[in-house]
C-alpha cells in the first residue's frame, strides 16, 4: 500500500463520499445523543444518587441493574462529563463520578433536531429512530429484561427486525461503513477468494457486489465465503444475494469471531482478504482474534475491517446509546491499557497497535483523519487494514 492510494481514497471521501447531507447529519446525531443522555441523567435522578462519589459499579448496584451495565453508565457519564461541568469524573484505580451543580438543558428539543435531520433525506431519520428507541427502552434493557437487545442484534425479535435493518442499512451514516469498504476492497485486492466476518444483514457484501457490478467486474470476486454468528441473517441475506447477483460463487456459514476460525471449518490459509463491517471491534480478545484471521489468510493476503473509530478515548458513539444495552455488545471485549483501554470500539492508534502484536504489517487507517479534521470534525468512518 502507498501514500498515494491513501491520498487518493481520501479525496474520495472528500469530494464524493462524505457530503455536506452526511457532514451535518452526524453533527445533529451528536447533539440528540446528548438531548436523551440529559433527559436520562434527570429521569434517573443521578443528581441525587451522586450527591456523593460513585463509581459506575457502585451506581449500578443503586439503580438495580445488571452488574455489566456498570459499562453503560460509565460511557454516559464519561461523555457528560467531558462535556458539561454539573458532573465530574475523577480517576484513580477506578474512576468515580459526582454530581456538583446544576443540570445543564438540551440546547434544542429533539423535535427542532428531527426536523433538521429530515430535511437532509428521508433516510436520515433512521439514526435518530435509533436512538429514541434505546432512550425508550433503557430501564428495560438493563433491568427487566437483560436479553432484550441481545435478542433483536441476532434477529430474534420480528417487531423490531425491520428497525434494525434500517439502523444498519438504510442510515447514511451507517451504510457509509459498506460503500467506504467497497471502494477499498476495489483498490487494494485485483482479485480473490474473501471471507466475510460478522456479515450480518449485508452490508458489506451488499456494497461490494453493487460497486463491482457497476464496473462490470464482478468476476474479480473467485468467492466470497459468508459467514455470522446468526442463521437468520444469514438466511436473509442469502436470499437476496443469490436472487441479485446469481452467477457470484459465494458460501454460507456459521462462525463465531470470539472462537478460533479454524476450530469452525473456516478453510486455512486461503483467502486473499478478509473482510467486516463494523464487526471486527466485538471481539473479546482481539489480538487472538487476528491471530486467527492470520492463520486463515494466504501469505501476503490483508485483513480489511470497515469500523467506526474512537477519536478520543471517552468518546461515546451515538449507536451507544442503544448498543450499550446488548449484554454482548458491552461484554465483548477484554480491555487492556495498552491497546484498549475502554470496551468495543478501537481509536486508530490502538488499532495499529494490535495488527502489530497479532504478526501483521503495513498496519493503515484510512482515510486520513488528520487531513479531514478541519472540514468533518465528527469525522468517525475508517478502514482499519494490514498485510499477513
Amino acid at each position: 500500500m502507498t501514500d498515494a492510494l491513501k491520498k487518493e481514497f481520501t479525496d474520495w471521501c472528500v469530494s464524493s463520499l462524505f457530503t455536506p447531507e452526511m457532514i451535518r447529519g452526524a453533527a445533529l446525531l451528536q447533539e440528540a445523543l446528548d438531548f436523551h443522555l440529559l433527559g436520562l441523567y434527570r429521569s434517573l435522578d443521578l443528581p441525587k444518587h451522586l450527591e456523593s462519589a460513585k463509581t459506575p459499579a457502585e451506581l449500578t448496584a443503586a439503580l438495580g441493574y445488571v452488574d455489566s451495565a456498570f459499562i453503560t453508565l460509565e460511557a454516559m457519564l464519561d461523555r457528560l462529563s467531558a462535556r458539561y461541568d454539573f458532573v465530574v469524573r475523577s480517576d484513580g484505580d477506578t474512576p468515580s463520578f459526582q454530581h456538583v451543580g446544576d443540570v445543564a438543558s438540551a440546547w434544542r428539543d429533539i423535535s427542532a433536531i428531527a426536523k433538521d435531520m429530515a430535511a437532509l433525506g428521508d433516510e436520515y431519520v433512521a439514526p435518530l429512530e435509533f436512538l429514541q428507541f434505546g432512550a425508550d427502552v433503557w430501564e428495560r434493557a438493563l433491568k427487566d429484561d437483560p436479553d432484550f437487545l441481545d435478542s433483536i442484534l441476532a434477529g430474534r425479535e420480528s417487531e423490531y427486525q425491520e428497525m434494525w435493518f434500517r439502523a444498519t442499512n438504510t442510515d447514511p451514516l451507517q451504510n457509509v461503513h459498506g460503500i467506504m469498504g467497497a471502494k477499498a476492497i476495489d483498490m487494494l485486492l485485483p482479485r480473490g477468494r474473501i471471507l466475510e466476518i460478522g456479515g450480518g444483514t449485508g452490508n458489506g457484501i451488499r456494497n461490494l457486489l453493487k460497486h463491482l457490478a457497476a464496473k462490470n467486474e464482478l468476476d474479480r470476486i473467485e468467492h466470497y465465503h459468508f459467514t455470522d454468528i446468526s442463521a437468520k441473517f444469514i438466511m436473509g441475506t442469502r436470499h437476496e444475494i443469490r436472487a441479485d447477483y446469481p452467477d457470484v460463487s459465494t458460501d454460507w456459514r456459521f462462525a463465531d469471531l470470539n472462537k478460533p476460525l479454524a476450530e469452525q471449518k473456516v478453510p486455512q490459509g486461503d483467502f486473499d482478504l478478509i473482510y467486516a463491517v463494523n464487526a471486527a471491534h466485538v471481539a473479546k480478545d482481539i489480538v487472538a482474534f487476528l491471530k486467527s484471521c492470520k492463520e486463515t489468510l494466504k501469505p501476503g493476503g490483508r485483513v480489511l475491517f470497515a469500523e467506526r473509530i474512537r477519536l478520543t478515548p471517552r468518546d461515546m458513539a451515538p449507536r451507544e446509546l442503544s448498543l450499550n444495552l446488548s449484554v454482548y455488545h458491552r461484554t465483548a471485549a477484554i480491555r487492556n491499557n495498552d491497546y484498549r483501554p475502554v470496551h468495543c470500539y478501537l481509536a486508530p492508534e490502538n488499532w495499529l497497535r494490535v495488527f502489530e502484536l497479532a504478526g501483521f504489517s503495513h498496519g493503515e487507517i484510512w482515510p486520513d483523519i488528520d487531513a479531514m479534521s478541519e472540514g468533518f470534525p465528527d469525522q468517525y468512518a475508517a478502514i482499519v487494514t494490514a498485510v499477513a
